[in-house]
Protein backbone atom coordinates (compact mmCIF):
# COMPACT_ATOMS: atom_id res chain seq x y z
CA UNK A 1 0.00 0.00 0.00
CA UNK A 2 2.83 2.39 1.06
CA UNK A 3 4.33 1.77 -2.40
CA UNK A 4 1.45 2.59 -4.47
CA UNK A 5 0.84 5.78 -2.31
CA UNK A 6 4.41 7.01 -2.86
CA UNK A 7 3.94 6.03 -6.96
CA UNK A 8 0.97 8.35 -6.98
CA UNK A 9 3.15 11.02 -5.19
CA UNK A 10 6.14 10.56 -7.27
CA UNK A 11 3.56 10.96 -10.89
CA UNK A 12 1.78 13.75 -9.67
CA UNK A 13 5.04 15.80 -8.71
CA UNK A 14 6.29 14.38 -12.16
CA UNK A 15 3.73 15.79 -13.57
CA UNK A 16 3.83 19.25 -12.09
CA UNK A 17 7.64 19.28 -13.69
CA UNK A 18 6.17 18.87 -16.62
CA UNK A 19 3.75 21.18 -17.05
CA UNK A 20 6.07 23.69 -15.55
CA UNK A 21 8.63 23.09 -17.93
CA UNK A 22 6.23 23.57 -20.78
CA UNK A 23 4.52 26.26 -19.73
CA UNK A 24 7.21 28.61 -21.39
CA UNK A 25 6.77 26.96 -24.79
CA UNK A 26 3.45 28.18 -24.51
CA UNK A 27 4.03 31.91 -24.26
CA UNK A 28 6.82 33.83 -25.61
CA UNK A 29 8.00 37.61 -26.22
CA UNK A 30 6.76 40.65 -28.10
CA UNK A 31 10.09 42.85 -29.04
CA UNK A 32 8.33 46.16 -30.36
CA UNK A 33 11.14 48.59 -31.63
CA UNK A 34 9.95 52.21 -32.35
CA UNK A 35 11.69 54.60 -34.83
CA UNK A 36 10.91 58.27 -35.43
CA UNK A 37 10.10 59.58 -31.89
CA UNK A 38 10.53 63.18 -31.76
CA UNK A 39 12.47 62.99 -27.90
CA UNK A 40 11.86 67.27 -28.18
CA UNK A 41 8.69 67.22 -27.59
CA UNK A 42 9.17 64.93 -24.00
CA UNK A 43 6.33 62.86 -22.71
CA UNK A 44 5.83 59.32 -22.50
CA UNK A 45 5.41 56.71 -24.69
CA UNK A 46 2.15 54.60 -24.25
CA UNK A 47 2.86 51.11 -25.71
CA UNK A 48 -0.45 49.11 -25.94
CA UNK A 49 -0.80 45.12 -26.59
CA UNK A 50 -4.56 44.00 -27.80
CA UNK A 51 -5.93 40.50 -28.76
CA UNK A 52 -8.73 41.21 -30.02
CA UNK A 53 -10.89 43.86 -32.21
CA UNK A 54 -13.31 44.77 -29.25
CA UNK A 55 -10.49 46.44 -27.50
CA UNK A 56 -8.35 47.47 -30.29
CA UNK A 57 -7.35 51.79 -29.56
CA UNK A 58 -9.31 51.62 -26.25
CA UNK A 59 -5.74 51.90 -23.80
CA UNK A 60 -7.75 51.30 -20.66
CA UNK A 61 -9.03 47.96 -22.24
CA UNK A 62 -5.71 46.91 -23.68
CA UNK A 63 -4.48 43.24 -22.60
CA UNK A 64 -0.88 44.68 -21.78
CA UNK A 65 0.57 48.15 -21.49
CA UNK A 66 3.67 49.87 -20.95
CA UNK A 67 4.40 53.63 -20.16
CA UNK A 68 7.85 54.74 -20.55
CA UNK A 69 9.32 57.38 -20.66
CA UNK A 70 10.77 59.21 -23.88
CA UNK A 71 14.49 59.42 -24.04
CA UNK A 72 15.62 59.20 -27.46
CA UNK A 73 14.02 58.99 -31.32
CA UNK A 74 14.11 54.96 -31.30
CA UNK A 75 13.27 52.80 -27.97
CA UNK A 76 12.78 49.30 -27.95
CA UNK A 77 9.82 47.98 -25.54
CA UNK A 78 9.14 44.12 -24.22
CA UNK A 79 6.47 42.12 -23.42
CA UNK A 80 7.52 38.84 -21.76
CA UNK A 81 5.03 35.91 -21.44
CA UNK A 82 2.31 36.66 -24.03
CA UNK A 83 0.60 33.41 -24.41
CA UNK A 84 0.58 31.64 -28.22
CA UNK A 85 -3.58 31.70 -28.18
CA UNK A 86 -4.82 34.49 -29.85
CA UNK A 87 -3.45 37.29 -32.36
CA UNK A 88 -2.29 40.53 -31.51
CA UNK A 89 -1.79 44.03 -32.67
CA UNK A 90 0.09 46.99 -31.16
CA UNK A 91 -0.53 50.72 -31.13
CA UNK A 92 1.98 53.37 -29.66
CA UNK A 93 1.04 56.64 -28.56
CA UNK A 94 3.58 60.05 -28.02
CA UNK A 95 1.63 61.29 -24.99
CA UNK A 96 3.16 64.70 -25.05
CA UNK A 97 1.56 66.18 -22.00
CA UNK A 98 1.19 62.53 -20.20
CA UNK A 99 -2.44 62.75 -19.63
CA UNK A 100 -2.59 58.85 -20.46
CA UNK A 101 -4.81 58.86 -23.79
CA UNK A 102 -4.54 60.36 -27.12
CA UNK A 103 -5.34 63.94 -28.02
CA UNK A 104 -7.33 64.35 -30.67
CA UNK A 105 -8.04 68.06 -32.53
CA UNK A 106 -11.93 68.53 -33.89
CA UNK A 107 -11.61 71.15 -36.55
CA UNK A 108 -11.52 70.86 -39.83
CA UNK A 109 -11.70 66.81 -39.11
CA UNK A 110 -10.59 64.87 -36.22
CA UNK A 111 -6.99 64.08 -36.22
CA UNK A 112 -4.31 62.98 -33.62
CA UNK A 113 -2.53 66.17 -32.22
CA UNK A 114 0.66 63.63 -30.69
CA UNK A 115 2.31 61.25 -32.88
CA UNK A 116 1.26 57.29 -32.88
CA UNK A 117 1.76 54.20 -34.83
CA UNK A 118 0.28 50.79 -35.01
CA UNK A 119 1.83 47.14 -36.13
CA UNK A 120 2.85 46.53 -39.79
CA UNK A 121 2.38 50.54 -39.75
CA UNK A 122 -0.56 50.21 -41.55
CA UNK A 123 -2.22 53.98 -42.07
CA UNK A 124 -5.33 55.04 -43.81
CA UNK A 125 -7.60 57.86 -42.67
CA UNK A 126 -9.82 57.82 -39.66
CA UNK A 127 -8.71 54.98 -37.28
CA UNK A 128 -6.49 52.20 -38.06
CA UNK A 129 -8.31 49.00 -38.52
CA UNK A 130 -7.34 45.91 -36.12
CA UNK A 131 -7.47 43.37 -39.39
CA UNK A 132 -4.65 45.27 -40.84
CA UNK A 133 -1.97 45.42 -37.56
CA UNK A 134 -2.42 42.18 -36.53
CA UNK A 135 0.31 39.97 -36.06
CA UNK A 136 0.95 36.08 -35.03
CA UNK A 137 3.23 35.23 -32.27
CA UNK A 138 4.18 31.86 -33.11
CA UNK A 139 7.72 31.02 -31.38
CA UNK A 140 9.42 32.38 -28.44
CA UNK A 141 9.51 35.39 -29.65
CA UNK A 142 8.38 38.15 -32.50
CA UNK A 143 9.94 41.66 -33.49
CA UNK A 144 7.89 44.54 -34.87
CA UNK A 145 9.00 47.78 -35.90
CA UNK A 146 6.53 50.63 -35.65
CA UNK A 147 6.92 53.81 -37.44
CA UNK A 148 5.62 57.33 -35.54
CA UNK A 149 3.56 59.11 -37.76
CA UNK A 150 3.02 62.56 -36.05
Amino acid sequence: MKTLVCACILMAVAGRFASAASAPGDAGAVVVTVVGIRPDQGGSLIVALYRDEASWLHEDKAFLKKIVKVESDSMTVTFERVPHDSTYALEVIHDKNDNGKLDMRKFPYPRPKEGGGVSNNTFRLGPPAYDKARFELAGSSVSVRIGMRY
